[in-house]
């Protein structure tokens, strides 16, 4: 298979597992990513997701697979190409789940935006991220520069969007686009560990703050203080939040 689904603790690590390909996606893949996120529908053990490649490619993933796209020609056909990726991405995020990239390879193209697209990115020491785009005269198709800019700053992307230089992870980090570096080989461990952090507090207050978290920067501060004042009453009015209340006042 393409794309592969496996339970570790409370995380659901997807993997991308074309390392013949070096992790590269093709239509197929990019429908089975979407799959896999179906698939974990009604899991109430699981607590954030986890999007990896396969291992020992030194890469990431490589965003689309330029030879199985090679004959893609039209702007209609490459359009419906990045709405099954568009697809893939919102089934995930239609779980209500930390979305986190365990970046254990250089990424590249789509591969970052993939990357960006998750709401926690932890990285190894040495790896760098590849916005190719320019090089192959294209724009980003896959969500990828809406969502660079709510991580860096405006001349910070278009630094690297524009001259398609290698970004170093200590680059990536220190513009807020990298969340935590890690040692080379345990980028997964770590994701996995702060999927269990997050475990620890009831399910449906980390969907409330997620929503808020992956909606309010692109609202304005009216619209998003209003997202905001429907998500606190409604989740101050559940069994979960009343259990946790009177749970911390027995404890005093």
């Amino acid at each position: 298979m393409s794309v592969t689904v496996a339970a570790r603790g409370a995380a659901r690590v997807i993997t991308v597992d074309r390392p013949q390909r070096r992790n590269a996606l093709d239509p197929a893949a990019l429908t089975a990513l979407g799959e896999a996120a179906r698939s974990l529908r009604g899991d109430r053990e699981a607590r954030a997701v986890v999007l990896t490649g396969a291992p020992g490619v030194g890469v990431f993933l490589s965003g689309g697979d330029l030879q199985a796209l090679k004959d893609v020609r039209t702007a209609r056909s490459a359009r419906a190409m990045a709405r099954t990726a568009h697809a893939a991405v919102d089934a995930l995020r239609a779980l209500g789940l930390p979305l986190v990239a365990a970046i254990h390879g250089d990424a590249f193209g789509g591969g970052c935006e993939l990357a960006a697209a998750c709401d926690y990115r932890i990285a190894e020491e040495g790896i760098r991220f590849h916005w190719v785009q320019a090089r192959f005269a294209v724009t980003t198709g896959w969500g990828g520069t809406a969502n660079l800019l709510e991580l860096v700053p405006r001349g910070t992307a278009a630094r690297w969007l524009l001259t398609a230089a290698p970004v170093a992870v200590a680059e990536a980090h220190a513009a807020g686009f990298v969340d935590a570096v890690v040692p080379a080989g345990a980028a997964l461990d770590a994701a996995v560990t702060f999927a269990e952090r997050i475990a620890a507090h009831p399910r449906g207050g980390i969907a409330r703050l997620l929503t808020l978290l992956r909606a309010s920067s692109r609202l304005g501060p009216a619209e998003a203080r209003a997202l905001e004042l429907k998500e606190f009453g409604a989740a101050w009015a559940t069994p979960e939040h009343h259990d946790a209340v009177a749970a911390f006042l027995a404890r005093r």
